[in-house]
């Protein structure tokens, strides 16, 4: 009789921890749920903003059925979305540009934030139909929107605006990114991956003759060889090469650094530092920010653009393209002999302004960046009277 008492004694307290637990994760959901309603109270959830795609370089995909869908509504019947906005139909998106670089679109307006992308897409390259039907991050688009970002207008200066673009890329491997683009500023918001799908012979059938085209051996052989879709140097390049799963998520690996530069003589930097990340990001330093000039989690720069005034008041401006295996191996080592160190990318403009010399370091290395495209160019429109602070 001790042993049963004892045995349902025992019971009696894990039942209690179970349901204390299982309570507890309740609790935490509906916590999660009010603390994302306290962040969306008084806030604006429709502003003007277009859908827009983006493939890697090389990598062309098609939507064969897709659209971003607006919050849930109650009819009193069922819920639905108050909005959907449709992503297909631009054709094959062709990715002849950076990877996260905007193209299509058709229904700029006023709308509603986008709060799930459902999609059934094509890729060309690997030959595979993928589909993802998934929630995005809705109270993040909406505090990104609401809090916009200063902005630099030729005619008005720096103002306040935000973003228009609600971009989704898609990448080999069933990789998709979505990001928020305005101005001088793009922000990822999430990454996601689709799964493998097969649309049956029956539903293709259904489908009318252009439609068809997309399931279409000799289509897909066509388009691989179209140069207006795939650059002839870039299908020579990737000729009998596979394809590299992975590389995009690579991208979006982030280290401690800020961008400085350094006069071998006399000069003084205009308040606008502008650069573009490998995985789609695009940052602009401005006012504040630019003083500040804070170290940040970023992703690895594929391009970096400068502007300032030499000693006598010529203005220049200068641009860097990035050697992307040279910086990814120049951060990873400067990273893996101090992963607690901060990194400068520090760009240093010669006497003459004629030329532009780069190097990353952490205070302790210091590394070159020699394969670096460089441009200098003379301003003719901006030329101010240099004043040394």
């Amino acid at each position: 009789m001790k042993k049963i008492a004892l045995y349902l004694i025992l019971f009696l307290a894990t039942s209690t921890l179970t349901s204390s637990c299982q309570e507890k994760k309740v609790t935490n959901k509906q916590a999660d749920k009010l603390s994302i309603q306290d962040t969306l109270t008084n806030m604006e959830t429709n502003f003007k903003w277009q859908e827009g795609l983006s493939c890697p370089e090389g990598y062309p995909i098609e939507v064969y059925r897709g659209w971003l869908e607006g919050p849930l509504v109650s009819n009193g019947v069922n819920e639905k979305p108050n909005s959907t906005t449709s992503i297909s139909g631009f054709g094959t998106t062709t990715g002849i540009g950076n990877w996260g670089e905007n193209s299509s679109g058709m229904s700029q307006g006023i709308k509603p934030i986008p709060q799930r992308l459902n999609c059934i897409w094509y890729s060309y390259v690997e030959d595979i139909m993928y589909e993802i039907d998934t929630e995005i991050d809705y109270p993040k688009m909406v505090k990104l929107f609401n809090e916009g970002f200063q902005d630099s207008n030729r005619k008005r200066g720096k103002v306040m605006t935000t973003y228009n673009h609600i971009t989704i890329g898609f990448a080999p491997g069933g990789v998709v990114v979505v990001w928020l683009k305005g101005g001088q500023k793009d922000v990822e918001i999430g990454r996601y991956h689709g799964n493998k799908v097969v649309i049956t012979p029956q539903e293709i059938a259904s489908l009318d003759s252009h439609e068809r085209l997309l399931f279409d051996p000799v289509d897909r052989e066509r388009t691989l060889k179209n140069p207006k879709i795939i650059a002839p140097e870039v299908q020579q390049a990737n000729k009998n090469k596979p394809i590299p799963y992975g590389l995009w998520d690579s991208y979006r690996i982030k280290y401690s650094w800020r961008p400085i530069y350094v006069f071998v003589r006399e000069g003084k930097v205009q308040d606008e530092l502008s650069f573009s990340l490998f995985n789609g990001e695009r940052e602009t330093l401005l006012g504040e920010e630019f003083s500040k000039n804070e170290y940040q989690e970023r992703a690895i720069p594929r391009s970096l653009g400068i502007r300032w005034w030499d000693k006598n008041g010529q203005g220049y401006s200068g641009s860097f393209i990035f050697d992307e295996k040279e910086i990814f191996a120049a951060f990873k080592e400067l990273h893996k002999k101090n992963p607690e160190s901060n990194i400068d990318l520090e760009v240093k403009i010669n006497p003459g302004s004629t030329y532009l010399g780069l190097t990353i370091q952490n205070g302790i290395n210091a590394i070159p960046l020699k394969k670096s495209k460089t441009k200098v160019f003379e301003s003719t429109m901006v030329t101010r009277e240099y004043k040394k602070e």
